[in-house]
């Protein structure tokens, strides 16, 4: 016989060779290339601080069958067209990508991407964090998308996205910036995507500024003038703000009503409100949020915002960014503490010299200053309100303030009264506003209201009062 040609490979290896090839090749389009998952990966959607995004991780379903009943903002009674939502959104393609980026400008991420096309088409104020935006609306099966509907993928971190229609969706990706893409046929985000929502009719009743405008209570259609204020922690200007100060400004500037600057210290005046008796008007306080990135205990009153009804907040919102209507989500349930009504702290017009005074809060102390554009001490702080206001001149000395004017006892203090504190041998005057509160000059906050018997300095230190 012959010799025998050698074979490069027995049988049963080359079948082991083309099962791992095979296998290969599965596991290659299961996955993706990874650049799309790694793109999104440093996006806001997955640094938030626990609880202000919602803990839901688990996919809401893809399917098919499911058929909203809500027509979405295709049956809005808003003024636009489904045609300028969709030109909205496509005039942003090849906007570049930008973790946390929300306007056009600095870029954009997804759930920034789908805000911002919301509020310039619709006017709707979408919620800025994905996990926010998919606690909203009501399921859509693959069979029922509609133009506007708002889609979702889940891998390193959850995305959102506009679905656009013929299949197609525009979202915000690293590499590409805004970009149209297919919902299928895709080995990234088809293998992603984990369902779609539509708002229904109420929630873009609810989310829409102009619902409110002509509301029952003025605190309510007045608040929605600060939509879109930037956020900024111990802000004491319309530039920016906090909750807190947001709650102020609000209350003084529509009802004639003076808080303190703090949220803590809010809460311990005006009327305790049933959480059922929660109506449009009354402020909501929440404890524990964002203690991790302030100097507040375990506990305390932290954040407040002005209930609108129907379940939804308006408030100066650090995740937000800015003043914001959100829906009072689970977060929010949890961290409920109770609800507050001021309107009957009105001091209805009749006190002239108290919105002079609150006219300078927050103006800087500066010893021996006299005028707004000085600073104000103490002293130089009531003689200038009471000058302007008035056409009063008192003396510019504590002491002989005191020795002037009519006495009166705690008890029958009126607005408009100057209240007097000793401390280390110095006489601190203050302009009495009601409901145990005085507008004061101080050091550390500069022109600020505080509380006769709340508070770590002036509480122990009333000697008296005179009025003029």
């Amino acid at each position: 016989m012959g010799k025998q040609k050698k074979r490069l490979f027995d049988p049963l290896t080359a079948l082991m060779i083309i099962g791992i090839i095979f296998a290969i090749l599965i596991l290659t389009n299961a996955f993706g290339s990874g650049d799309d998952s790694d793109n999104e990966n440093n996006d806001i959607e997955s640094t938030e601080t626990v609880g202000e995004i919602s803990n839901d991780s688990q996919p809401f379903g893809y399917d098919i069958d499911t058929e909203p009943v809500s027509d979405g903002i295709i049956d809005s009674d808003f003024d636009f067209s489904i045609e300028e939502f969709i030109k909205t959104a496509e005039n942003l393609e090849s906007t570049l990508y930008e973790s946390g980026g929300k306007d056009p400008e600095e870029g954009f991420n997804s759930s920034g991407f789908v805000q911002y096309v919301y509020e310039e088409a619709t006017g709707i104020r979408m919620p800025r964090i994905a996990g926010h935006q998919k606690e909203l609306g009501e399921k859509v099966g693959n069979d029922f998308l509609q133009e506007g509907d708002v889609v979702f993928f889940e891998a390193s971190t959850l995305m959102s996205g506009i679905y656009i229609g013929n299949n197609e969706f525009m979202t915000a990706t690293e590499s590409e910036g805004i970009a149209v893409l297919p919902l299928e046929n895709d080995s990234f985000w088809g293998d992603n995507y984990i369902g779609a929502k539509r708002l229904t009719k109420e929630e873009m009743t609810a989310l829409h500024p102009s619902s409110y405008s002509n509301h029952d209570h003025p605190i309510v259609s007045e608040s929605m003038n600060y939509l879109g204020t930037p956020y900024e922690f111990g802000g004491n200007s319309l530039e920016a703000f906090d909750c807190s100060f947001f709650i102020q400004e609000v209350f003084r500037e529509t009802m004639d009503v003076y808080l303190p600057r703090v949220t803590i210290d809010q809460y311990k005046v005006g009327d305790d409100i049933p959480e059922e008796d929660l109506r449009p008007g009354d402020v909501l306080y929440f404890s524990d949020v964002d203690v991790e990135t302030s100097d507040r205990e375990e506990g305390e009153i932290t954040h407040a915002g002005i209930y609108v009804g129907n379940n939804y907040m308006i408030h100066s919102s650090r995740t937000e960014d800015m003043t914001q209507i959100s829906f009072l989500n689970d977060y929010w349930k949890d961290a409920f503490t109770g609800v507050k009504r001021f309107d009957n702290m009105s001091l209805n017009d009749e006190a002239p010299l108290v919105q002079e005074a609150a006219s300078y809060l927050t103006t800087p102390f500066k010893s021996g200053g006299s005028t707004p554009e000085d600073g104000f001490n103490t002293t130089g702080f009531v003689t200038y309100v009471f000058e302007k206001s008035r056409g009063q001149v008192l003396p510019d000395n504590s002491r002989d303030i005191q020795n002037s004017g009519t006495e009166v006892n705690r008890e029958d203090l009126e607005p408009e009264d100057i209240v007097f504190f000793e401390s280390g041998g110095n006489l601190l005057p203050g302009i009495y506003i009601g409901h145990d509160q005085f507008i004061i000059a101080t050091e550390s906050s500069g022109v600020t209201t505080r509380h006769l018997d709340h508070g770590d300095f002036f509480s122990d230190k009333y000697v008296g009062a005179k009025r003029y």
